[in-house]
């Protein structure tokens, strides 16, 4: 007995009276589909049991991404423009053209009207993956449609809405250097980080430092000016401070006579010698467009379900 031949793509198409390409974007989910054309290609695939084939889907979704114009330009939201946003832009650019893709920088619109404007072209571009700059506060990215999008934010920041991100393990970061502290016999470490600088982290720096021993022997972080020598010290006589937890060099000249420990959560300002957390941002940037890629590959357009976040651990340097 003859085995009974697998129904096409052509046949759903056929039986749908739709074109090839039509079933095709129903099948891979695509968001460019009337509700009535949808349910009659999802009739004809019922009633015919089509299954595409997953090695013929790969080459269509591989061709299809071959064939467009523009399919190689990611969309870049700036938020910030400082030195810390422009070393993570410098990175994903760095990546992008490893990959094959050129970035489009763009200041993120203020208003929805804006937002939604600059989809549009950006859509017509055939513009599909796209990151969210770096920024010192949280975005709403109303206005914006990401049906059409493989979207992913760079840095510890919660946006609205939730999607996919890359960022340093500030936590991580903290503890290895709160222990490093420990192991050397501080017994009573301080925090002291610009709270501006470390509302960036999504205040993981300063969760990680309450729920260290640090934190725990009741030292408050030093809440006053950087550039007050006087004052830094009051805070170190006051609280018994035998370590130092900070990013500011300003700190370190002001107590660097007082017999203290230290170690930087970063190497921005860090003296040469002193124990610091080694972080790069490029390198957010680059794996901010490595995860856009994986998106765009898998057809993985829209917000997800549940975002994730790649959180890149730094090196403890002693």
């Amino acid at each position: 007995m003859a085995e009974q031949k697998r129904p096409t793509l052509y046949d759903v198409a056929r039986l749908a009276g739709v074109s090839h390409m039509t079933v095709s974007r129903v099948v891979r989910g695509g968001m460019r589909v009337s509700s009535g054309t949808k349910e009659r290609v999802e009739e004809a695939i019922r009633a015919l049991g089509y299954r595409p084939d997953p090695a013929l889907s790969a080459l269509a979704a591989y061709r299809e991404r071959r064939g467009r114009r523009h399919g190689s330009v990611l969309g870049y939201l700036l938020c910030d423009t400082d030195e810390y946003g422009l070393a993570v832009l410098a990175g994903a650019r760095a990546e992008a053209e490893r990959l094959g893709y050129s970035i489009e920088a763009q200041n993120l619109p203020r208003q929805a009207a804006g937002r939604r404007r600059l989809a549009r072209i950006w859509f017509h571009r055939g513009v599909q993956g796209v990151l969210l700059g770096t920024s010192q506060a949280p975005q709403d990215l109303e206005g914006w449609d990401w049906s059409s999008f493989a979207p992913v934010s760079l840095g510890a920041l919660a946006h609205h809405p939730a999607m996919n991100s890359v960022a340093m393990d500030y936590f991580d970061g903290v503890m290895k250097a709160a222990n490093w502290l420990a192991e050397r016999e501080a017994r009573r470490i301080g925090f002291a980080v610009d709270s501006a600088l470390e509302s960036r982290t999504g205040h993981r720096w300063l969760g990680a430092y309450t729920s260290s021993l640090a934190g725990r022997a009741g030292i408050p972080p030093y809440a006053g000016s950087l550039g007050d020598q006087a004052a830094l010290r009051r805070w170190v006589r006051r609280h018994q401070i035998d370590g130092v937890l900070t990013i500011h060099l300003a700190v370190w000249k002001a107590l660097r006579d007082s017999m203290l420990r230290f170690a930087f959560l970063n190497a921005y300002e860090c003296p040469p010698g002193v124990p610091h957390i080694a972080s790069s941002p490029s390198d957010i940037g680059g794996e901010g467009v490595r995860l856009v890629h994986h998106q765009l590959l898998a057809g993985e357009l829209g917000l997800p379900a549940e975002s994730k976040t790649l959180s890149l651990q730094g090196k403890l340097v002693v």
